[in-house]
């Protein structure tokens, strides 16, 4: 009897140990190491560890662009719909390439308005100058303002993040479709 309770107390030990142990290990190539801080376009602080355990839709645009951005809103929506369609729960996230224009009280809500994006799923994104180009690097999309022009040209990549923070799909053009990220 006593053998019993004891392998019994070493099975919930192990099992106890391994569940843990899951949770807490994060990948190396997890977004979620990164230290950014973040407020979304209620001003509020947010941390992209908040998306732990969730897929996501990343991309990085700004609010002024009139080029490519409207687009890469536009394929988030469809993207968005797409997962919808599959029943797959999906978050979107957008961050400013621009944070000193881009500021939660006078850009970010308006454009949420502006675009038609009233789902609470959508979060719109900014911070400093330096964890801009932090995400950036880390997530390989790369920008550059114009000092006279201020016009912003960028990379137009869309990347879904899975539950543990590790890119698993990327769309890198708007050439291409969005359906890849499903595929």
């Amino acid at each position: 009897m006593i053998y019993k309770k004891m392998l019994f107390s070493f099975i919930v030990l192990i099992s106890l140990f391994s569940v843990t142990n899951t949770f807490a290990e994060s990948s190396p190539l997890s977004i979620f190491n990164a230290e950014t801080k973040w407020k979304d376009e209620k001003n509020n602080d947010f941390l992209l560890k908040e998306l732990k355990g969730k897929k996501f839709i990343l991309a990085m645009t700004y609010t002024s662009c009139q080029g490519s951005c409207p687009m890469t809103v536009s394929k988030l929506k469809r993207a968005e719909k797409l997962f919808d369609q599959k029943n797959i729960p999906v978050e979107v996230v957008l961050i400013t390439f621009d944070p000193a224009f881009d500021t939660p009280e006078k850009h970010l809500a308006f454009y949420r308005e502006k675009m038609g994006l009233k789902k609470t799923n959508w979060h719109f994104l900014t911070g400093t100058d330096n964890e801009t180009r932090k995400i950036s690097m880390i997530l390989g999309i790369k920008y550059s303002m114009n000092p006279v022009s201020k016009i912003i040209n960028h990379d137009n990549k869309i990347l879904l993040i899975n539950e543990k923070g590790e890119i698993e799909k990327m769309v890198e053009s708007l050439s291409d479709n969005e359906s890849m990220l499903l595929d």
